[in-house]
């Protein structure tokens, strides 16, 4: 599903999904027949700069089940922080095969939001394209602002129709905040955020060729289309990057990689499951870390995740924390930090994921029981950390 990785990677503080198109497609077909509600944001570069912005649009794009890249400067990004995506994967790409998938499978798909008319006209052409497709409903609200809307009116329709996949093209970041807001009350296996990809499909914007898409410059085309709108939000877009990529480049290449073994051992007390890693959080210790937590979910204990020990922290791994954050919010638990020294709250800075973590601090109210639990967990750290170095030891002869 997600090419090398089981988990997305950390990339300028979002977690992202390493996925090309089609296995994105098999990814939300999973999500379809998983059970529960999912929401799947597609996030190019000024998705991604809304979200520094706006920590509440941070925390709901984090938290979402899937988050795929649709935009070429988060792939180059991806690559330069050591842990490249496989590709751009853009929403007015994904409508299409949805609908294919539809015709082939049966699932219901519902398009709401785009000006009025044009939700219909790329029904009409989906139903052309894809023989069987089961278009269950399309409704384009009038233009208001997220206290204006009539939500009642848009649930009772999505309601009725009963889709397995909701498209909603109300733009950034206000389809993200519609779908979070309505997300349990919506009942839709996935609800996907595809900006302005209804007016792509139909032709009302053109898309660039091919070549120009492999390239990474979609955005020139559009922005020789719609300069007025297009112009000052790319450059916005592009400064807000340069301000970004450096330091989290040099908070990248300052880390002296990590060769020897990594470890991670656990310890529950009767409020949190406290988890020591040793050496370098990356993939290698994903499933541990894992296994950890999935434990911590089922006895309804927080995470306290340990990073005194870490000598480098990666993309993936800081992908996998992110991910592990957001199994636990959907159980009303928590995952928090402790053990970070100055280089590492650089890193969680210039990465921009440092808003997503919290510290964690014994509470000395609590007395000599909790000192007590703080001093075997350390006692349990520390002896792991020793045989970590012992194995080490003598794996270097």
């Amino acid at each position: 599903m997600k090419n090398d990785f089981e988990h997305p990677v950390a990339v300028l503080g979002l977690p992202l999904d390493c996925l090309s198109t089609d296995a994105a497609v098999e990814a939300l077909e999973r999500l379809v027949l998983s059970g529960g509600t999912h929401q799947v944001p597609t996030v190019n570069l000024d998705i991604w700069l809304n979200s520094q912005n706006d920590p509440h649009l941070h925390r709901i794009i984090a938290g979402c089940s899937l988050v795929l890249a649709d935009g070429m400067p988060l792939v180059w990004a991806s690559g330069l922080l050591g842990c490249s995506l496989p590709e751009r994967v853009t929403g007015v790409d994904l409508v299409p095969k949805l609908a294919a998938l539809s015709a082939r499978k049966g699932y219901g798909i519902f398009l709401l939001g785009g000006r009025q008319g044009v939700a219909e006209r790329a029904a009409r052409m989906l139903e052309r394209d894809n023989p069987g497709v089961r278009i269950v409903g399309t409704y384009a609200p009038p233009e208001e602002d997220l206290i204006r809307m009539d939500h009642s009116e848009i649930l009772n329709r999505i309601h009725a129709a009963k889709p397995d996949i909701l498209l909603v093209a109300f733009g950034n970041p206000k389809q993200e905040k519609w779908i979070w807001m309505h997300l349990k009350r919506l009942g839709v296996p996935v609800s996907m955020g595809v900006g302005g990809s209804f007016d792509i499909l139909v032709g009302d914007v053109r898309r660039a060729p091919q070549w120009i898409q492999r390239c990474g410059f979609e955005w020139a085309m559009r922005c020789v289309q719609e300069p007025a709108r297009l112009a000052p939000r790319y450059l916005r877009d592009f400064v807000g990057l340069a301000r970004r990529l450096p330091l989290a480049l040099l908070a990248a290449w300052s880390q002296r990689p990590y060769l020897g073994q990594s470890t991670v051992t656990s310890i529950s007390t009767p409020g949190a499951i406290h988890v020591y890693v040793h050496g370098k959080l990356g993939s290698e210790v994903a499933p541990a870390l894992q296994e950890a937590v999935s434990a911590g979910i089922g006895n309804g204990l927080v995470t306290v995740v340990h990073l005194q020990a870490v000598k480098q922290i990666t993309t993936s791994g800081l992908g996998v924390l992110m991910s592990l954050r957001r199994q636990l919010l959907e159980c009303g638990l928590s995952l928090q930090l402790a053990g970070l020294n100055l280089r590492q709250r650089f890193l969680l800075h210039a990465w921009c994921a440092q808003p997503l973590f919290d510290d964690w601090y014994p509470v000395s109210a609590q007395g000599r029981s909790l000192a007590l639990e703080t001093e075997a967990a350390a006692s349990i750290g520390m002896t792991a950390e020793q045989d970590a170095a012992s194995t080490q030891t003598r794996s270097r002869g």
